[in-house]
């Protein structure tokens, strides 16, 4: 005989509901009609009365035998899934949290326009599994809002080995990010040296023993955490103690800092990261490495993409915060900077309005214009060597038609005849 359906909690409610019906005088032929008598009042019943009945429809699992734990299909346990998007849920808070007393503590001691942040980016060939990436580039800067980029690292990694069955992966992810194609011929990037290199780069200064955070575009999060794991289980060293943290947070709590009035700054997070990636620095010409320079794929840089992100904070924040802009520290070399004021009144808001045209505000009776951001267009490229010249043609080339029937009735020139074109 096939097994009863393990009892649940309103099971165990319409028992106890039928017993004090059968008090009032109130008798069910079945336990349909019961269901149906009981089922508006066990809705509506409060949690702390429900659990009552759902404790006895546990102890009664338990003891015919039946497992509680539920499952998905693929055989991954519920609460497994629900644990990892708990500690999502609050790494996530976590982080939030840690990014906005960073740059509170700064503030209240008077150093958030000395304090140093870094920010880095990746390059990589391929995503092999849902957390594993070959990587095959990486850099990182140092910025404060005073000095503007202070130091760039940048290291071109050959992981020495294609996965297999991802050749084709690797090739794309090639053409994409201006990489050349893993040699098992050459030498391996010795990521024991890069691991001290990015270090003793982030400890630069840093009387604490605590290693300061990164910060990267929220789609860099990932690979970059998984790149730190690749370098520590190479020394055994514990990973967690690098935070990678989103950048376009760093700017929201930088920017709202620094502001002394309500229409400056972000109103909503999502807005600094808008304004990232709106990209106003790039195809900037001297940003990138000179590997990517030659071949032609300089905006591709990972060394490229920091300073453009950096240089969007930089413009925004030193303007609020009336640090005068120095060219290839703040902005690139040759960018179009308005002469020092007593007051700047430029802000972010005004350049997501209009990022094209120039803006005129009053600042102590007399109207001042302020320099906006104008989108960089992409070079013109000189496709000139590619165009061959047309090969000369004679009638030789052209010969001439023969009269003769059609697929119709009669000859081409009789049906023309027939159309009478002189009338």
């Amino acid at each position: 005989m096939p097994k009863k359906a393990p009892r649940n909690a309103f099971y165990f409610y319409m028992l106890n509901f039928k017993k004090e019906q059968q008090e009032k005088g109130v008798n069910y032929a079945n336990m349909a009609e019961i269901a149906e008598a009981a089922g508006p009042s066990w809705r509506e019943l409060p949690p702390s009365v429900r659990s009552k009945y759902e404790a006895m429809a546990k102890q009664a699992k338990q003891k015919n035998g039946v497992p509680i734990t539920k499952y998905t299909s693929t055989g991954i346990p519920l609460s497994q899934i629900e644990l990892q998007e708990r500690e999502m849920r609050e790494a996530q808070e976590n982080e939030l949290e840690d990014i906005k007393n960073i740059v509170t503590y700064s503030h209240m001691n008077g150093t958030l326009l000395s304090d140093v942040f870094y920010i880095m980016d990746i390059n990589y060939y391929c995503k092999v599994s849902d957390s594993h990436y070959l990587i095959g580039e990486c850099s990182m800067l140092r910025f404060s809002l005073a000095g503007g980029i202070e130091e760039t690292y940048h290291k071109i990694i050959n992981p020495g080995f294609i996965p297999t069955g991802y050749a084709n992966d690797v090739k794309l992810g090639c053409m994409e990010n201006g990489l050349e194609m893993p040699d098992e011929c050459k030498p391996r990037s010795d990521y024991l040296e890069i691991q001290a290199h990015l270090l003793d780069y982030l400890q630069k200064g840093n009387h604490s023993k605590v290693v300061r955070p990164i910060f990267t575009m929220p789609e860099k999060v990932l690979p970059i955490r998984d790149f730190f794991r690749q370098l520590c289980s190479r020394s055994s060293e514990d990973d967690s103690v690098y935070r990678i943290y989103r950048l376009d947070t760093l700017f929201y709590n930088l920017i709202n800092s620094i502001k002394t009035r309500t229409d400056e700054g972000f109103p909503k997070e999502s807005l600094a990261l808008v304004q990232l990636q709106k990209d106003l620095f790039k195809y900037t010409p001297g940003l990138g490495c000179e590997y990517h320079l030659g071949m032609e794929k300089e905006v591709e840089c990972s060394s490229y993409r920091i300073k453009c992100w950096s240089f969007t904070i930089l413009d925004a924040c030193c303007a609020l915060a009336g640090v005068d802009l120095v060219p290839g520290k703040h902005v690139p070399h040759g960018y179009d900077i308005e002469e020092p004021s007593s007051s700047n009144t430029s802000t972010v808001n005004e350049s997501l309005l209009d990022s094209t045209t120039s803006s005129v505000s009053e600042v102590g009776g007399r109207k001042k214009e302020k320099r906006v951001h104008v989108p960089l267009r992409m070079p013109k490229t000189d496709y000139s060597h590619m165009i061959r010249a047309a090969p000369e043609l004679t009638e030789s080339n052209f010969p001439s038609l023969i009269a003769g029937h059609g697929r119709g009735r009669g000859s081409l020139s009789s049906s023309m005849n027939r159309l009478k074109l002189d009338k």
